[in-house]
Order: structure tokens, then sequence, then C-alpha cells
């Protein structure tokens, strides 16, 4: 179960290609609940306008699909949204503004 708070996702690799996504998330019983706080993009991901393009807040059906996420830990999970496009990976923001979890354990866990 992810833990409620904020979370980010960032990619910076290219001028084409460069995002940042911020969202609160809170996980329900039944769903998943995801507030946008911020969203820098230099050319806007289709998937991410879309998801978000009647409101800033969307809720989505843990058992409905449309939409593949998988957990991580409870700090970090994938959101690919529609299944369209490029997945988002996201990293819980702890209170100092830094990512949480350790980078190493990630790519363990998304190896094998």
């Amino acid at each position: 179960m992810l833990k409620s708070g904020k979370y980010i996702a960032e990619h910076d690799n290219g001028i084409f290609d460069r995002y940042r996504i911020v969202m609160s998330v809170k996980e329900t019983e039944k769903s998943y609940i995801f507030e946008l706080l911020e969203y820098v993009s230099r050319y806007s991901p289709a998937q991410m306008d879309m998801l978000f393009d009647k409101s800033k807040r969307v809720l989505i059906s843990k058992f409905k699909g449309g939409h593949a996420m998988r957990i991580w830990s409870d700090h970090d999970f994938t959101l690919y949204p529609y299944q369209a496009g490029i997945p988002f990976h996201f990293e819980r923001v702890n209170e100092g503004g830094s990512a949480e979890g350790n980078s190493t354990e990630k790519e363990m866990a998304k190896s094998g």
C-alpha cells in the first residue's frame, strides 16, 4: 500500500522530453486519488494532459481497466495512463523536499 503524500516524476535527459510532475496521492480500499500540484513540460505528454484535462483531481479505480499501475514499494510507483505513450515513475517526496527510497533498491526491484 502506498503512503499518502506528495510524489514526483522527473525526466531531464533532453530538451524534447523534459518534464516534472508533482502529485498528491491518496490510496483508499477501492481507488487511488491523484491531485495535480505541479506540471511542467516543454512538450507535454499527451496521456497526462488527457488524464487531467477536466480536473486537477483524478480518481482511478483499482478494479477497472484503462490505466496500468505498478507499486514498487510504499514510496514509489509507476503509472502508465491509458497504457499509451510512456510510463511515469513517481517517487515519494519527504518533508525536506527530496525523494525517499534507495535508488539501488529500486533498480533491483525493476530488473527482477
